[in-house]
């Protein structure tokens, strides 16, 4: 057992270095709020409640996930999220909305508590992906709601886009200001 014991030691580090090739770099991505340059959609005084209701749990990966040929789903091991998508999904339709409505104010649910007469705006993402060198798409379902009505929408988007994960992000990311721009309108005509 002696004379086997330096032999294993050898193969478990050598199997802990990467042998022949470097290693492939990270890249990380995050969606950005719009910019401070936007012009504000009302200066109207809203107390808003925003809820993420359902959010995909592929989408629920560090790994950006991709659609494939055959209905499938692909993960890439080098292009990632920077932090959980959800959360950087709803700060950026929260920052958004602040910089367009900038008298509102705007609370996440369950996190932070709201005025009980607030817009409850409930937010259902469908999708939130895209096929490299096709296309990005965003399906979310919305609802806003107060003490009188309820109104229900649909959002989709579909753009063209290049072959890396860097245009798929960004392409993702003009939606959502897209996305954020329509709510505003709609929050301000309720």
């Amino acid at each position: 057992m002696k004379h086997y014991l330096p032999i294993i030691l050898i193969l478990l580090c050598t199997s802990c270095i990467q042998i022949g090739s470097d290693p492939k770099p990270m890249h990380y991505y995050l969606l950005e709020s719009m910019p401070v340059t936007t012009s504000a959609h009302s200066s109207k005084t809203l107390n808003i409640d925003i809820e993420l209701t359902k959010f995909p749990e592929y989408l629920d990966k560090q790994q950006i996930a991709t659609s494939t040929q055959t209905n499938g789903i692909a993960f890439s091991e080098t292009n990632r999220w920077a932090e959980p998508l959800q959360d950087n999904l709803m700060f950026s339709v929260r920052e958004n909305l602040a910089l367009l409505l900038p008298n509102a104010n705007i609370a996440v649910s369950p996190w932070e508590s709201s005025d009980p007469a607030a817009f409850k705006l409930k937010l259902l993402v469908n999708k939130f992906s895209g096929k490299l060198g096709a296309s990005a798409k965003i399906n979310i379902r919305w609802s806003i709601g107060n003490n009188k009505s309820i109104v229900n929408g649909h959002f989709t988007y579909q753009q063209p886009i290049g072959s890396s994960y860097r245009d798929l992000v960004a392409e993702l990311n003009k939606g959502l200001n897209q996305f954020s721009s329509q709510l505003a309108k709609k929050l301000v005509s309720e």
